[in-house]
C-alpha cells in the first residue's frame, strides 16, 4: 500500500489502479489530489469517506463533491 501511494505522488502522467490500496487509501488520495492533480483507476467503489471532496470521473468529465453524488456514476463504471 505505501509503495503505490509513493508512486502515485511521485510519477506524473500516469493511470495508478489504486483498488490494490483497498479503502484506506481514500484520505490520502484526497489528500495527494489536493496538492496536484493525479489520476487513478478504480476497480470498485472506494469509500471517500462522509466529507465533502472533489474529484472528476473521466469517464463522464463529471465532478462530484460527495459519496451520494459519486455512487450512482461511479456504480456505472465498476
Amino acid at each position: 500500500m505505501i509503495s503505490i501511494k509513493i508512486l502515485i505522488n511521485n510519477i506524473e502522467h500516469r493511470i495508478f489502479n489504486a483498488s490494490t490500496c483497498g479503502d484506506n487509501c481514500a484520505k490520502w488520495l484526497l489528500k495527494m489530489g489536493e496538492e496536484k492533480e493525479i489520476t487513478i483507476n478504480l476497480r470498485h467503489l472506494m469509500n471517500f469517506g462522509n466529507e465533502e471532496f472533489e474529484i472528476r470521473i473521466l469517464n463522464t468529465n463529471q465532478i462530484v463533491h460527495n459519496m451520494a453524488e459519486l455512487i450512482p456514476v461511479a456504480g456505472l463504471y465498476v
